[in-house]
């Protein structure tokens, strides 16, 4: 009797919290794009998901045959993903902001909730600088 009560407490111990373990529930594709996104004329490619812990902006930087990838945004909900083209980002003034132009590689990535906020990510650097764009 111990011995099986003391194998039911391991298993039961080791055994994974469906629905927030990656148990393989399915994520939701919400959208992507392929771009250059850190300048290196090389396409990359962005993907917004939505899985157990919310909504996710990835990105895959290419490395010769392969991705490096980032997780560029975590938790934004209903905001959507935008691919851009273009040489700056204006940051808002709203909450704070400078209203300072920031240079890009030539693309980026922005999430916007419509008639909200928007948040761009361009690369610098190695990394996402996250520049708030709009309220």
């Amino acid at each position: 009797m111990k011995n099986s009560l003391l194998f039911s407490l391991v298993v039961l111990a080791s055994s994974p919290v469906f629905g927030f373990s990656g148990d393989g529930t399915p994520f939701k594709y919400i959208s992507s794009c392929e771009l250059d996104l850190n300048g290196d004329q090389v396409a990359d490619k962005a993907v917004l998901v939505e899985g157990i812990a919310g909504r996710e902006l990835l990105a895959l930087i290419a490395k010769g045959k392969t991705y490096e990838t980032f997780v560029v945004s975590k938790g934004r909900e209903k905001m959507f993903l935008q691919c851009k083209i273009g040489p700056s980002v204006k940051e808002s003034s709203a909450a704070g902001g400078t209203g300072k132009i920031v240079k890009t590689p030539g693309a980026y990535l922005e999430l916007f909730a419509p008639e909200s906020s928007s948040v761009a990510f361009v690369w610098n650097k190695g990394s996402f600088q996250e520049v708030w764009t709009g309220d």
